[in-house]
């Protein structure tokens, strides 16, 4: 009778305790993930001071977008060529090699601010070869992360873990960063930016990583017809075509915001750095929200609809945000536009990995999203900046909601195409054996 009553209460047990998400079983993923976490909680930190000190140096909104240009241009430029690289490299000297780069950039920017040298072509330059960075280092930290799982089926689970974590980095480094740059100065950020890269550098030499063999890189050793075949790949698999075109649109239409956030904050709001980071905290605890649904899904099936819905809401959110002036209510729109631009990014970005099977061509696909972002997000920043400057800040939020519903719009009409070519996927992962969802 005692054995008996044991196996009861095992069997009850989960329901009054939050079960662990599956890939987070695993020490190899989890000292991963910790660590990268902390290294974005600094580089949002870095990314929020710069745009700050750069309106404070220039008052002008053309030059933020400038800015935020030549910060992330490179990354349309090489990040296709990145991903054929990605399936050629050893992952693991990849991210090695970025993190120690990002904490000597990190480094100088310190120096340069401390020693009251800095300057907007100093921040520009430095602001290049980050670029150049982040098309390596981005695409990497996500192809590499099946690579560190036991089973394939914990892919979605790997990567909603993943984007709650880092969420949540970008949930504290708003409040911490501006209340550092209104007492201390950005030099404190770009400090704090420096070390937060150490904890990963340890991570990338402790884990393991599961070898791949590359039979399509081995058959066609050249680097065009490797990273045409890339493309070609994303473009005949429907499903990720039409993520992309939607992440491009949320990306050049929606996810610019934030760069226009201290603009709004000083000009609309008459606020100061504590406002601007009290503005992002709110955006970054929407994150946090969005990031806790995502990792308390089981799995990728039903995620297509959310993807419509979420960047239709972002849209909405953007739209009524241009037109607020009180803080409180402005608050309450930046927590809703947080949570729904992450819940569309995030869940592109987790649905793609999760249907993607074909794993010699992870990197070259990731690194076409990783384009996606890195590389039309400058553009976006860049045109918003000096549409801003022509039309205010208020309209260009506007504009950039509208734009952002009708890509949601559009995704919503593809969906049950989607959801015929992805049924046969859930059933090779042995999520289902049927299913209609998408």
């Amino acid at each position: 009778m005692i054995p008996s009553n044991k196996v009861k209460i095992q069997k009850h047990k989960p329901k009054f305790f939050v079960e662990l998400p599956p890939a987070l079983k695993s020490v190899n993923f989890s000292c991963f993930v910790i660590g990268q976490s902390l290294s974005f909680f600094g580089s949002w930190m870095t990314q929020i001071a710069l745009v700050w000190l750069v309106y404070q140096l220039t008052n002008s909104a053309v030059l933020v977008g400038v800015a935020g240009f030549t910060n992330q241009a490179m990354g349309l430029i090489i990040t296709p060529l990145v991903g054929v690289l990605l399936d050629r490299w050893n992952l693991r000297y990849v991210l090695l090699t970025t993190q120690l780069v990002s904490i000597l950039l990190s480094s100088i920017l310190t120096f340069l601010t401390l020693s009251n040298n800095i300057n907007v072509a100093w921040i520009i330059a430095i602001g290049t070869i980050q670029g150049i960075v982040k098309a390596f280092d981005l695409p990497a930290r996500q192809v590499i992360i099946p690579r560190l799982l036991d089973k394939k089926s914990d892919t979605y689970s790997a990567m909603a873990s993943h984007s709650f974590l880092i969420n949540t980095a970008k949930f504290v480094s708003p409040m911490i960063g501006g209340l550092l740059i209104a007492r201390s100065g950005a030099a404190s950020c770009f400090l704090v930016d420096s070390i937060s890269y150490l904890p990963f550098v340890s991570a990338i030499l402790t884990i393991k990583v599961n070898p791949v063999i590359n039979n399509s890189l081995a058959q066609k050793p050249q680097m065009w017809k490797n990273l045409k075949e890339g493309f070609v790949y994303a473009y005949e698999f429907l499903p990720i075509k039409y993520l992309l075109i939607l992440q491009v649109t949320i990306c050049f239409m929606g996810m610019t915001h934030v760069n226009l956030v201290p603009i709004f904050a000083q000009e609309i709001l008459n606020g100061n750095a504590e406002t601007m980071g009290f503005l992002m905290t709110a955006s970054a605890f929407g994150s946090i929200v969005s990031g806790i649904y995502l990792i308390s899904r089981k799995n990728v099936m039903g995620l297509g609809k959310i993807i419509a819905i979420s960047a239709a809401l972002l849209g909405l959110g953007l739209i009524v945000f241009s037109r607020s002036t009180n803080l409180e209510i402005c608050l309450l729109l930046m927590f809703i536009i947080g949570m729904n631009n992450t819940l569309t990014l995030a869940s592109i970005s987790n649905f793609m990995q999760s249907i993607l099977l074909d794993e010699d061509k992870r990197g070259r696909v990731t690194s076409i999203f990783t384009t996606g972002f890195l590389g039309i997000l400058p553009f976006g920043n860049l045109f918003f900046g000096a549409l801003t400057g022509y039309f205010g800040v208020n309209n260009s939020l506007l504009f950039g909601g509208v734009c952002c519903i009708l890509g949601a719009y559009f995704f919503s009409r593809q969906l049950p195409q989607i959801r015929k070519i992805v049924h046969p996927i859930y059933a090779e992962l042995g999520l289902i054996a049927q299913s209609n969802k998408g």
